[in-house]
């Protein structure tokens, strides 16, 4: 069974999913940039950085969805 997340871990999760993305994906451009040359490795870096960013996004998106359609916040409204 999966264990218990608290409430404040599951909304931030996401969102330090997209700043870590974000930092990295620009981060290595913006090191590529001042070094004059691209590697392996911040390819890596920074395709690394811009999945985390869209999985942060595509999460949030998905949670406001299931929100708006959700069954119990229908009741819940006045």
């Amino acid at each position: 069974m999966r264990a218990w997340t608290p409430q404040a871990i599951y909304e931030t999760k996401p969102w330090v999913f997209v700043a870590l993305g974000v930092v990295l994906a620009v981060g290595t451009m913006i090191w590529s940039l001042a070094i004059g040359n691209w590697t392996v490795l911040r390819s890596f870096l920074c395709f690394g950085g811009a999945a985390l960013a869209v999985v942060g996004g595509a999460t949030l998106q998905l949670r406001q969805d299931y929100r708006a359609r959700s069954k119990w916040r229908r009741k819940m409204r006045p």
